[in-house]
């Protein structure tokens, strides 16, 4: 694939790196305790510093992609992807792999794929000429406000499917604790009908006297 064709992914993916690194430094407390849950050291210094080298990778892949900071790019989600990889078959429950700082975002395969996307992207990036993301912009003319803001609802589209959907997903599908408690705790029209069987085998009606403690037998 060209520059211009991978262009777009390149960029979107360094700057929502950048976002998600200035949202851990920020707020570094929900990163730590997710790094805390996945068995890795989950201090507030660690947190920001993986704010820091997130934001300083995805500025130094937009302004130097062609020194380095394509490579960087995709080695880091490449590392990402582990990441998420390993808290899908280890942790499959966690309540949140700390990728957006204060927003808990379950680990989910929507989110492995798109970091596996934007990491061969960024390597297949660094195989092209490789034009930063001023050049870049420069080079599309008046196509440049378009594009940019398509950019952006794209952005916000993949922030979306990686926070709010899976969440919403857990919440919709039945747990297998619902499934048993359900064959625990069958409707109670279905207890009904059985017991009704039940007394008709036995001889006693509807309208049994021994149905109804106050009836007495000479009023059935």
């Amino acid at each position: 694939m060209t520059s211009d064709a991978l262009a777009p992914i390149f960029f979107l993916s360094a700057g929502l790196l950048v976002l998600a690194g200035a949202t851990k430094i920020l707020r570094p407390d929900p990163t730590a305790q997710a790094m805390l849950d996945a068995g890795l050291p989950g201090t507030l210094a660690a947190a920001r510093g993986v704010g820091v080298v997130e934001m300083m990778v995805g500025m130094w892949a937009g302004l130097a992609p062609a020194a380095g900071g394509a490579i960087a790019l995709g080695a880091l989600y490449a590392v990402f992807a582990g990441y998420l990889g390993f808290l899908l078959v280890a942790r499959p429950d966690a309540g949140s792999c700390g990728c957006a700082g204060p927003t808990a975002v379950p680990p989910s395969r929507p989110h492995l794929v798109l970091n596996v996307v934007a990491a061969g992207a960024a390597f297949a990036y660094a195989a092209t000429p490789r034009p930063s993301g001023r050049a870049w912009i420069a080079g599309l003319g008046w196509a440049a406000l378009p594009i940019v803001l398509g950019l952006i609802v794209a952005g916000w589209l993949a922030v979306v499917a990686v926070t709010a959907a899976p969440a919403a997903f857990r919440a919709w599908t039945p747990s297998a604790h619902d499934d048993e408690h359900a064959h625990a705790h069958p409707a109670h029209g279905h207890d009904h009908v059985s017991t009704d069987r039940e007394l008709a085998d036995a001889g006693i009606a509807s309208g049994h006297a021994s149905l109804w403690p106050n009836t007495k037998p000479e009023d059935v």
